[in-house]
């Protein structure tokens, strides 16, 4: 039998508040439930009442992007909450239940952020008779499946690693609380094994390598050979990347079977057979099928083979035949950035996308949220701001210094990135417009000092007076961009944006979109952005076509044999 058959549906808690007394109460609770169906778009006898169901929905609305305030979407979600109630059990999101002495006696020799992130489960034990000296892994595990199965708070998943890691902390330093080891679910399938899996001999030969890219390679005068390798030093980035790619190469071979103790240098890589073996473990991680991660790997391996281990001519053509055989074909945009940029086809969404850094200036100066969050809202309007005019990659908008890179004359003020500093090399010398200068300005002014962890000239500072990491910025420009808009986005997809949206009031103009994404050559533009303008051409091709038969139906009619 089909157990998910015997959920009850929201329509199933609608027709149980109908059931209460009339009043305050049946009516707050049909409203949340009602207004969540109509925020979620979905009827309420297609919407299970399981926690499992709901969170999702949930988590995809972004309530300031349809109108609705933070508090009033929390009221929502909290009557939902008690009307589902109603037809099954909830694992309450504020246990109150007390703590028996024993848990609480444990509890007190932790650290308080220890100790915090285990009260919840402690309250759930205590509820359940289960005392440090009887409790067991089943109970953990029993804990952590009713976090999912059981309570309506958003991000179920990250309550449950937080459980744990406070578990496992726990159970490390302190010998007093019960000793059960808790497994922490990788969030990530990694295939890589470290260096020390290896004989020394491999890693030190990887180091060499990358100390040579480092410092680059001229015209050595002890090698006769005419492959210098790359004439200027690479950047720590790419260091960082290629270390990656020959540990992943070497575990590839042993997962494919080969011993390890036979990896004794980047030569055993670059053997045509094993690179085929790496190639293929990698395809069938992804179904049989080749991708740009499979590519890039054999295109690296192809080019260290020439460089580094200095194979034959023979050899060498063997490579490459094998690195086009794994080529992705596709060029340009990726499927995925195409669907994230299609709702700016519609003007609306254009439009509300551009104002962004106007909306989330106007929220935060309203809004009565701590001090902390309202900072970092501001932060994300001036990243914002900058990215509409001058779409950066984000580690160079991550790492923009208010000394260094942003230069004032009687013009105005410029943004400047020396050429060593973008990854391309092609350097940024922009004027950032008024607007955009207005919002950085009022950033910088009331909310920048709130974030500084020390002294800092980093536009968006981080601890210890550092800039704000790459990701954490990407993130947090993500989540303001999708609480205020509902659009999913990325950092680098502002430059994909600001290509599309200039194409389609001047299709054919690549060579604006080159200056300002700063590409190297045209064919990268017209490569990655000639799709982006096709519904824009259609339109116009078919506005001429409709100009010229409504020119021309009179004529077309007196012709009419």
């Amino acid at each position: 039998m089909n157990t998910r058959s015997t959920i009850p549906t929201l329509q199933d808690v609608l027709d149980a508040i109908e059931q209460l007394e009339p009043g305050t109460r049946k009516r707050d609770l049909k409203s949340a439930v009602s207004s969540f169906c109509k925020a979620v778009e979905k009827v309420p006898h297609m919407v299970l009442a399981h926690p499992k169901d709901i969170r999702p929905l949930r988590e995809a609305v972004a309530p300031l992007a349809q109108g609705i305030s933070e508090r009033r979407w929390a009221n929502i979600c909290s009557g939902l909450a008690k009307a589902i109630e109603l037809v099954r059990d909830l694992l309450p999101s504020r246990n109150t239940a007390p703590i028996h002495p024993d848990w609480k006696s444990k509890l007190d020799l932790l650290p308080m952020s220890v100790s915090r992130g285990l009260s919840a489960a402690t309250r759930w034990l205590s509820s359940s008779g289960i005392t440090p000296s009887n409790v067991t892994a089943a109970h953990l595990t029993a804990y952590t499946e009713a976090i999912f199965e059981n309570r309506m708070r958003a991000n179920a998943e990250k309550a449950s690693d937080a459980f744990i890691w406070c578990w496992q902390r726990a159970v490390k330093f302190h010998a007093e609380w019960p000793q059960i080891i808790l497994e922490r679910p990788s969030k990530r399938d990694s295939y890589s094994y470290p260096f020390a899996y290896f004989p020394p001999s491999f890693e030190a030969d990887v180091e060499a390598y990358l100390k040579r890219l480092s410092q680059g390679a001229l015209l050595d005068e002890d090698d006769d050979s005419d492959d210098f390798g790359p004439v200027r030093p690479v950047r720590p980035a790419t260091i960082k990347t290629r270390r990656h790619q020959m540990r992943a190469a070497a575990s590839c071979l042993a997962h494919s079977g080969v011993d390890p103790n036979t990896i004794t240098g980047i030569s055993a890589l670059v053997e045509v057979q094993n690179v085929k073996r790496i190639l293929n473990y990698l395809m069938q991680r992804r179904g049989g099928k080749t991708s740009g991660g499979v590519a890039q790997m054999s295109t690296f391996l192809t080019k260290v083979a020439l460089h580094w281990v200095k194979v034959g001519p023979t050899e060498h053509m063997r490579l490459k035949r094998i690195t086009a055989r794994v080529a992705v074909q596709e060029s340009g945009m990726t499927a995925k950035n195409r669907e994230r940029l299609r709702p700016f086809d519609d003007e609306a969404v254009v439009a509300e996308f551009v104002c962004l850094p106007d909306t989330i200036r106007k929220y935060v100066e309203k809004s009565k949220a701590p001090l902390k969050r309202r900072a970092l809202l501001a932060q994300s309007a001036a990243a914002i701001a900058l990215q509409l005019v001058i779409p950066l990659r984000k580690s160079n908008l991550a790492a923009l210094d208010i000394e260094s890179h942003f230069v004032s004359n009687r013009n105005g003020v410029y943004l400047v990135i020396s050429e060593t500093e973008v990854k391309n090399r092609e350097s940024v010398n922009f004027q950032i417009p008024q607007f955009a200068l207005d919002v950085i300005t009022w950033y910088m002014r009331n909310y920048r000092p709130h974030l500084l962890d020390g002294p800092s000239s980093a536009l968006f500072p981080g601890r210890g007076g550092n800039s704000k990491s790459a990701n954490t910025l990407g993130g947090q420009i993500c989540s303001a961009i999708r609480t205020f808009t509902g659009l999913a986005f990325n950092p680098h997809l502002f430059r994909h944006a600001a290509g599309k949206i200039f194409l389609d009031a001047n299709p054919g103009n690549y060579e604006v979109v080159r200056q300002l994404l700063r590409h190297k050559s045209i064919s990268t533009t017209t490569s990655a952005y000639s799709g982006a303008e096709t519904r824009k051409a259609g339109l116009m091709h078919a506005s001429l076509i409709e100009d010229l038969r409504s020119a021309h139906r009179p004529l077309a009619k007196r012709r009419r044999p």
